[in-house]
């Protein structure tokens, strides 16, 4: 019985001692982060030429409870970086560091509006009794895009509102252009990419490919589309079929158009399906 009563003390004090443990519960103040920090790209390329703008939506949660009234949340760009670093012949420590930015950097204004736009901030708002939101970054189509990707990275800053949530769920990263990009279901060329699965290795040639003989945009909504009603593999294997039809084609064998490649390039892979 003393031994019972020494480990309740001791369980006792060990528990007593947990509490004590400076975790952040988030209680004091509402907070905003970010529901991902997974890259979203976009694109203008299936949009009519009169269409100069486009709305992206970033997802945020919040922590401490809702409130009777809309909460604007803040936004701002940060710059993207990369670091080359020299280290000691001897000791292989680091020594020095150059940052060179990304090339490509969105500009407010030109690729898209800016955070501080009056009419663009009555929309970015956690609505009143919510405590999700979808938060807008307005796109525009400038001509560069047609040539070149362009890069946002966002950010959540604190405010009258709101205070922010974790470090790691704080920023976020938009790519968009005005040509062929790869979809959210196609991000990587691996396995965890749902139409890696069904057309193996993205490029821009196959994209073009499965547009010419489908007679779709084949986009993220595209994608969702043929998995909800079950008609990927049926696609697959139209795809795989026309590809190999193509690529006899004496025709297309003597203009050079066949086989069908990654990229323009006349030494690029020849595209294909699984």
């Amino acid at each position: 019985m003393k031994n019972i009563i020494c480990f309740c003390a001791v369980a006792f004090v060990t528990a007593a001692g947990c509490k004590k443990v400076p975790y952040l519960s988030y209680s004091d103040i509402a907070r905003v982060q970010m529901s991902d920090t997974v890259t979203q790209t976009a694109t203008f390329v299936f949009k009519a030429k009169s269409i100069v703008r486009d709305t992206v939506y970033i997802d945020v949660n919040t922590i401490g409870g809702i409130a009777p009234h809309d909460r604007p949340v803040k936004l701002m760009q940060l710059p993207e970086v990369t670091y080359t670093y020299k280290r000691d012949p001897v000791t292989n420590a680091i020594i020095d560091s150059v940052a060179t930015e990304l090339p490509y950097k969105a500009m407010p204004g030109v690729h898209y509006v800016d955070f501080n736009d009056k009419a663009l901030q009555a929309l970015m708002v956690v609505k009143a009794n919510q405590a999700t939101a979808k938060i807008p970054v307005i796109l525009l189509r400038d001509t560069s895009l047609a040539t070149n990707t362009y890069r946002l990275r966002v950010q959540l800053v604190a405010n009258e509102e709101f205070g922010l949530g974790e470090k790691a769920a704080m920023a976020k990263t938009l790519t968009f252009s005005d040509h062929l990009e790869r979809f959210k279901s196609w991000q990587v060329d691996n396995g965890l990419a749902p139409a890696y699965i069904w057309f193996n290795k993205y490029s821009v040639g196959k994209h073009q490919f499965m547009i010419d003989v489908l007679k779709q945009n084949i986009d993220e909504e595209w994608f969702q589309a043929a998995s909800t009603s079950g008609a990927l593999r049926q696609f697959a294997t139209v795809l795989r079929e026309a590809l190999a039809a193509f690529n006899s084609d004496p025709a297309n064998i003597a203009s050079g158009k066949a086989p069908v490649r990654e990229t323009a390039s006349p030494t690029s892979p020849a595209i294909t399906f699984p």
